[in-house]
């Protein structure tokens, strides 16, 4: 590489040649040089080695050495920067070597354990904070220049560093006790002065180092313990307040207000009153260690549902400013798309029904598992049954873990990152203690003024649609110039395959939400009566089960008139109702498919209101009523009357069809079209007797 060699820039031949010049032609251009014949060949020797002076050069072989040797730099600024990392990688390894002499005391750590007042990993990382200051004190300059480093001032910065570092990492290996230490200055001359005057002490509050309760005086730390953990929350002013008042009365020590603060958030002590302030869920949230979950391995592994308010204003039909809708999310834990939603005014199981549809129609795909909370639309019958259609498996969270479920996560980012950017965006959770998170006050002031510029309930609809849509769209990362980069959510759960994902055909996507209702329905003279409240209707149907020639139902009503269904339906295409049978009991109980029935054919009241072509299907209808009502009952009960044996049959014994001879055939047969003729009736002497009419 390029040197500076008695103040000049220079460079060797063997560098030369991997510039690509030959090394014989070099020869010859330093021999010409030597001789007066050239003059851009300047050099000198040292030893054995020749040095070519690099400004005596031609353009051409500048720009070789340039870009080959240089990386493009300029040869003095090349070197400049190869000296600088050299000299950097010269004091990282001085400072790894001060890293290693950074060991905890364990003196120090049995006085920081005696205290009761840090769990075992702040005992660490104190005792490791206390080993930063006692290098930065027994190092002076000669140690420090003996070691490598120009000055102590250089040494002391690249503790700080090191020392910093060590204060930010996860988790971090030290702790002070004001928290992470930005400056050098503080670090050395107030920390390390501190420490060489005071010790281990000087990393203790002052207040708490005096006031270990649990160890030194049981009464005090018991008086806090029950002020701290009334469930009327006294502020820590007034608990300091009530406390000291005790103290006075009863001859105990007398304490700050940051002093019993700092006490009773001792993690060990502070379970104690946390739960009986605060209550056993919020407790739990707060303080129960987390199970760290992996999150799902492929799309459509989990599906995590939930509802919350939409948090938009907009004008109602009646020039109001309401926020009152409400929305239901289907969000993939895999990916954390939003793959479907639904809105409405209030959350029911329509609702959760309305939002399950809309990812399975949009998408085509079914979930491995569906994870909910215990709300009562959740549990409905009909949504339960739903999910049982759709997941394999499915269940609640626990109750009141908010944490474990992937969807709140997946909705507040929603929330923040999308919603926040309309300006009708009503603000976060109210419960936030964020700026970021809440609505500008004088913005919605001046909605409050000008309601005309909120959107109406179509507007706002079409609103939450696009803010979806570019929440599922858009890149997971940002550039240093705030664009989005990177595959989307809705990329990652479209077109990750997995042998456990299930695409839907069309007969699928219609047998999942056709969802079994709750109790068994009887087949009456007019079907299956249902009234159906679905998002497209709301009204009375009469379902049958038609005969091949979709006339009537005179088949099925005959055999089950009056039987009790299994009813399964889809409300929101209520054409069609499947029928089932439940059959053995206990565990075995189990539902049989009977038939499909579909809504029942109406016929016109009146001459005016007849349709073409549905008259013919009217007489059709009659005729089907007479055959299957007084003409079934006497052809059924003549046969009855055969096997009291009034008439003589041959053939099966019981119930079931007779033989007859060829003239009672035949005298049927005549008798069949004599009636077809209009000549006879068709009732014999005994079917007369029996109705009792004449001829």
């Amino acid at each position: 590489m390029p040197i500076y060699h008695n103040n000049i820039l220079s460079i060797t031949r063997k560098e030369l040649e991997t510039c690509g010049v030959s090394v014989s032609y070099v020869d010859r251009a330093l021999a010409g040089q030597r001789k007066g014949e050239v003059y851009c060949w300047e050099h000198h020797k040292q030893g054995k080695r020749t040095y070519i002076h690099y400004h005596s050069l031609l353009d051409k072989y500048k720009a070789l050495i340039k870009a080959v040797l240089c990386e493009g730099l300029e040869p003095e600024l090349w070197i400049k920067k190869h000296e600088e990392e050299k000299a950097q990688a010269n004091i990282e390894q001085l400072t790894d070597q001060i890293t290693s002499l950074v060991t905890s005391n364990p003196n120090e750590i049995e006085v920081l354990s005696n205290t009761g007042l840090f769990t075992p990993s702040e005992v660490h990382q104190i005792a490791r904070a206390a080993a930063w200051l006692r290098i930065i004190n027994e190092f002076d300059v000669k140690k420090a220049r003996k070691l490598g480093f120009k000055s102590i001032k250089d040494f002391r910065q690249e503790v700080f560093k090191r020392c910093l570092n060590e204060q930010t990492a996860t988790p971090p290996l030290v702790k002070f006790k004001k928290g992470v230490v930005t400056s050098v200055r503080w670090l050395v001359e107030k920390l390390a002065v501190s420490y060489k005057e005071d010790g281990i002490s000087c990393l203790i509050h002052g207040g708490m180092g005096n006031v270990n309760r649990e160890k030194k005086d049981q009464q005090i730390n018991a008086k806090l313990i029950q002020l701290a953990s009334e469930p009327v929350k006294y502020s820590w002013e007034d608990l300091s307040l009530m406390y000291n008042d005790w103290a006075e009365a009863f001859g105990k020590e007398m304490l700050t207000t940051s002093t019993i603060k700092q006490h009773l958030n001792t993690p060990k002590i502070k379970k104690v009153w946390y739960y009986a302030r605060h209550g056993k869920h919020a407790a739990d949230n707060e303080l129960q260690p987390l199970i760290n979950r992996e999150t799902p391995s492929f799309p459509d592994a989990l599906w995590s549902i939930d509802g919350t308010t939409m948090q938009l204003y907009y004008l109602d039909e009646n020039g109001k400013i309401k926020s009152d809708l409400y929305a239901y999310f289907v969000t993939d834990a895999n990916s954390g798309a939003i793959l479907g939603y639904s809105v409405a005014f209030a959350e029911n199981s329509g609702m959760v029904e309305d939002a399950l549809r809309n990812a399975i129609i949009t998408y085509e795909n079914k979930p491995f598992q569906i994870q909910y909370d215990n709300s009562s639309a959740n549990i409905s019958y009909t949504v339960q049954h739903l999910m049982s259609n759709m997941s394999r498996v499915h269940f609640p969270c626990e109750p009141y873990k908010g944490r474990s479920k992937y969807v709140e996560s997946i909705i507040g980012h929603f929330q923040q990152r999308e919603l926040r950017k309309l300006p009708n965006f009503k603000g976060g959770n109210i419960t936030t203690k964020h700026l970021n998170s809440k609505a500008n006050p004088e913005l919605l002031a001046f909605y409050k003024k000008n309601p005309e510029k909120l959107p109406n309930r179509e507007g706002v609809l079409e609103q939450f649609h696009k803010s979806v849509k570019v929440f599922n769209n858009r890149g997971e990362k940002r550039d240093q110039y705030g664009r989005f980069y990177g595959s989307s959510k809705l990329d990652r759960y479209t077109t990750i395959e997995h042998e456990k994902r299930e695409k839907l055909n069309y007969f699928d996507r219609l047998s999942l939400f056709m969802i079994e209702q709750r109790d068994p329905y009887p087949y009456t003279t007019d079907g299956i009566k249902l009234s159906i409240k679905g998002k497209n209707n709301d009204k009375a149907y009469h379902f049958i089960v038609p005969d091949g020639d979709g006339i009537g139902d005179f088949i099925f009503s005959n055999e089950n008139l009056g039987n009790k269904f299994k009813v399964r339906i889809d409300k929101d295409n209520p054409d069609m109702i499947a029928l089932y049978k439940e059959s053995g009991s206990g565990d075995k109980k189990k539902s049989v498919f009977v038939d499909f029935a579909y809504n029942k054919e109406r016929y016109a009241a009146c001459v005016a209101d007849m349709k073409e072509g549905k008259n013919a299907k009217y007489v059709l209808f009659k005729q089907k009523q007479e055959e299957w009502g007084q003409d079934y009952s006497v052809r059924e009960l003549e046969k009855q009357m055969i096997t009291l044996g009034e008439m003589q049959a041959t053939g099966t014994e019981g119930f079931g069809w007779w033989d007859s001879d060829k003239i009672a055939t035949n005298a049927n047969e005549a008798e069949q079209e004599d009636v077809a003729n209009g000549m006879s009736d068709g009732y014999s002497e005994r079917q007369r007797k029996i109705l009792n009419i004449g001829k």
